[in-house]
């Protein structure tokens, strides 16, 4: 093992626990009624910290951890290091991953640039999509990303619901040292699934229809979950931050491939 790859992926776990952690206390917060709640995103929590002392140090952890997780996701998915194979199932499975790893590698990416060049971090769901509309087939190829965070959405909540656990995480030792954290990590998982499943369908209609104003956010899905129901905001708010202490704890556990 290369230890310092492992370090810097297990630092982006960390910084992938603080953040959701941190969304979901917010979003407890405000279904309770309570001061300082509010709905926000990953872009939100970066404003947060920025306004934090040490507050760029704390952002350039982040940044590095984050981008350091994406590229290796990344570098993984294409290698086959797991060995998920090239027929459709794998190449599914190795492309989800890639998204994944993309989408975090932005908010690493936005972290350093606040580091590195000043400014404060913005959330960039709508700036993205009307980027991308710009290219040649952009609209379709916002919809087949809206498809992509759907469907990982839905994979990720079919996992739970099969009783499994995610094959980046050393499940024997988890149940050997520390049992309590695979139902946690389900309880999360199955709420962020559900945000990503509103997130993808709203990017899949941004792009269907030409218009980047329709491609929401995590702060946009919670906002149309919390005008559902107050009691349903505080169950996927509780359930984001099980999942973020759950990537803390995934920080420990992580199964890392690289040799």
């Amino acid at each position: 093992m290369r230890p310092w790859v492992a370090r810097v992926v297990r630092l982006g776990y960390l910084a992938k626990g603080l953040i959701y952690s941190l969304i979901g206390v917010l979003a407890i917060r405000l279904a309770f009624g309570m001061s300082g709640g509010r709905l926000t995103d990953p872009s939100g929590v970066l404003r947060t910290l920025l306004s934090q002392r040490f507050g760029r140090e704390m952002l350039a952890l982040i940044g590095i951890g984050i981008v350091g997780y994406a590229a290796y996701y990344i570098f993984e998915a294409l290698a086959d290091l797991r060995r998920r194979g090239s027929g459709v199932r794998g190449w599914t499975s190795r492309t989800l991953t890639i998204i994944k790893a993309t989408v975090y590698g932005a908010i690493g990416v936005q972290a350093l640039q606040v580091v590195l060049f000043g400014g404060r971090p913005s959330d960039r769901t709508e700036t993205t999509a009307r980027a991308l509309m710009r290219l040649p087939l952009g609209d379709w190829l916002l919809v087949a990303i809206g498809i992509g965070v759907a469907i990982y959405g839905f994979t990720q909540l079919r996992m739970v619901w099969r009783g499994g656990a995610d094959d980046d995480i050393e499940v024997g030792r988890v149940r050997r040292e520390a049992q309590w954290i695979l139902p946690l990590g389900r309880f999360g998982i199955a709420a962020r699934s559900v945000i990503l499943m509103l997130m993808g369908a709203t990017i899949t209609r941004s792009g269907w229809r030409g218009r980047a104003a329709d491609a929401d956010g995590y702060s946009e899905a919670l906002r149309t979950i919390a005008s559902i129901n107050p009691w349903l905001l505080a169950a996927i708010g509780a359930g984001l931050l099980c999942f973020g202490i759950y990537q803390l704890c995934h920080a420990r556990y992580a199964r890392i491939a690289i040799r």
